[in-house]
């Protein structure tokens, strides 16, 4: 079988193929061997999303945290990642282990393992759990035995906090009518509760009930996937629709019968923040991510740190000062300031009321705003091409040294090679390449300052990609 190989963050397989009883159990294993390294000697919490056999994993992972004489704290029912960084934190946990694959298909689960701050452990403590894990795949083992564990719920402490977090009378002065899609996945009522508990007049709940197969699309909150409740939004009576992923820590924008891309997204919620809450100091962000994010923060004299995609590389940041405004990801994950360092969908959702409440406009309203404060909107697009493990083998080789001179006309000013290969032109706009790192994908991105230029470059993206990879 394949070697466990821990990816963007964590581990994800295929259930039943590469993803079974043995190969999880022996993840668990090496984490618990990882955790009693640490200094602190404290319970582990042990969380599941939606997917098929969450809890029974679970209560492997559970298990074999127990044979290694560490206290597992196993969650009654499938919860937000978030949520379990948050009990962690609360509790001053050492760490939590959570089932999940996030935005990934119904076929595929995962394992993600956290540290005590709520945020995923760094790159080099990954690969330790990961070496670890396939020695002792190595070995003849039936796995610890069954037992019972202490078991937590954390609804409502955690929806309380997120509530907290926003300026909850002034959303209900504003009667906010939402659209709010959990998409099958964890936020289940969590979501929606803390929109309505935030003071949303009228929460229009889609896709609210669990459900492993997620209607068999893809749960990530991105518009080819939101169809029924982008064409929700399009009711006048509505001011907003908001969508998470399979374990509730991205999030997804929607209004006026459009999915708001991620980019724009970023800069609604960030305008908010500096403007309306007068926050000040660094914004980090992964290379992926929208430069209008630049843009607007040298409006307000704010530092931008620019970061390898993954959100494992922009919470170090945050755990080590207090004075990162938004940590945010091109995949619609946002740490905001004051919650636990890691990406947080609902606080995202419930930062959007906020915004609307406070700005008493429209969802275009504001970004119109935004555009006519940065010099103009930024045309951003993704495709990702699947590729075979042999085209893989290709593009890696070829893409460090990847230079294209020119791209739709103009000249390529410089190759950022921090993570793949962002091709920056003389004019701003630009094409970056990279490799997933959770799925057999080439994601190309582009941004430019307008749409056809977007879509020539994501054109010309594509061709290379294809004449590297040979299909």
């Amino acid at each position: 079988m394949k070697p466990i190989v821990f990816g963007t963050e964590g581990w994800r397989a295929v259930i039943a193929d590469d993803y079974t009883f043995a190969r999880v159990r022996a993840v668990a294993r090496a984490a618990g061997h990882w955790f009693q390294r640490q200094p602190r000697k404290a319970p582990v919490a042990v969380g599941h999303d939606t997917r098929f056999l969450g809890a029974q994993f679970a209560a492997a992972v559970a298990d074999e945290l127990a044979a290694c004489d560490l206290e597992p704290h196993l969650c009654a029912g499938s919860l937000p990642t978030p949520a379990v960084g948050y009990y962690v934190v609360k509790n001053r946990l050492a760490g939590s282990i959570v089932l999940t694959a996030s935005h990934n298909p119904a076929q595929y689960n995962g394992v993600k393992v956290k540290g005590p701050e709520g945020a995923s452990i760094p790159e080099p403590e990954a690969k330790w759990i990961e070496a670890e894990a396939n020695r002792l795949l190595s070995q003849e083992s039936d796995g610890a035995p069954p037992r019972e564990h202490p078991r937590f719920d954390v609804h409502d402490d955690y929806v309380n906090r997120l509530v907290s977090m926003v300026d909850a009378d002034l959303i209900a002065k504003a009667k906010l009518t939402v659209v709010a899609d959990m998409m099958h996945g964890a936020g289940c009522g969590f979501f929606d509760q803390a929109l309505r508990q935030a003071g949303c007049a009228d929460v229009r709940a889609v896709r609210a009930n669990p459900d492993p197969t997620f209607e068999w699309k893809r749960p990530e909150p991105i518009g080819e996937n939101l169809p029924v409740s982008v064409g929700l939004t399009a009711d006048p009576a509505v001011t907003v629709g908001l969508a998470t992923d399979g374990d509730a820590d991205r999030f997804g924008m929607m209004a006026s019968g459009e999915y708001i891309d991620i980019q724009r997204t970023i800069v609604f919620i960030l305008y908010h923040l500096l403007r309306d809450r007068g926050y000040r100091g660094r914004v980090v962000r992964s290379i992926n991510v929208t430069s209008m994010v630049d843009a607007l923060c040298a409006k307000f004299d704010c530092q931008v740190v620019e970061k390898s995609v993954g959100f494992k590389n922009i919470a170090p940041e945050i755990i080590s000062s207090t004075d990162v405004v938004l940590g945010v990801e091109e995949s619609g994950g946002f740490g905001i300031k004051g919650h636990i360092p890691d990406r947080d969908g609902t606080l995202a959702a419930l930062m959007v009321c906020e915004t609307l409440a406070q700005e008493r406009k429209s969802v275009g309203g504001i970004l119109d705003d935004i555009f006519a404060l940065i010099g103009g909107r930024r045309y951003f697009g993704r495709i990702d091409l699947t590729i075979t493990p042999e085209q893989h083998a290709k593009v890696a080789q070829e893409l460090p040294s990847l230079s294209p001179t020119n791209l739709m006309g103009h000249a390529v000013a410089d190759v950022n090679r921090m993570d793949g290969a962002k091709c920056l032109r003389d004019d701003g706009a630009w094409l970056l390449f990279r490799l997933s790192g959770t799925e057999p994908l080439v994601r190309v991105y582009a941004e430019a300052m307008s749409e056809d230029d977007r879509r020539g470059m994501l054109e010309e993206g594509r061709k290379l990609i294809v004449g590297i990879a040979g299909g």
